[in-house]
C-alpha cells in the first residue's frame, strides 16, 4: 500500500508534464495563427488599395473611350436613339386609341 500512494503522484505528475507540454504547444500554434492573420490582413490591405486604383484608372478609360467616338459613332448612336424614340412614339400612339 505504500507503493499506491506514490504511483498515483506519480502518475499525476506524468498527467500535468504532458498537460504543460501541449500547452506549449497550443501556445505556439496559436502564435504562428495570429502572424498569418496579420500577414493576411496586410495583404488584403494592400489589394484592396489595389482595386481602388484599377476602378479609378477603369473609369478614367471609360471616359477617355466615350470621348473618343468617331463621327460614325456618334452617328450610329444617334440612328439607334431616333429609332427607339420613334418606336416608343408608336407604343404610345396606339396606347391612345
Amino acid at each position: 500500500m505504500a507503493d499506491n500512494p506514490k504511483r498515483v503522484l506519480d502518475t499525476l505528475r506524468a498527467h500535468i508534464q504532458e498537460l504543460m507540454r501541449r500547452c506549449n504547444v497550443l501556445k505556439r500554434e496559436k502564435e504562428e495563427l495570429e502572424k498569418r492573420i496579420e500577414e493576411q490582413k496586410s495583404t488584403i490591405a494592400t489589394l484592396q488599395r489595389d482595386l481602388d486604383e484599377m476602378s479609378i484608372k477603369y473609369q478614367d478609360l471609360l471616359t477617355a473611350r466615350g470621348l473618343a467616338l468617331g463621327e460614325s459613332d456618334i452617328k450610329a448612336a444617334r440612328n439607334r436613339f431616333g429609332k427607339l424614340v420613334r418606336e416608343i412614339d408608336k407604343c404610345i400612339s396606339l396606347l391612345n386609341e
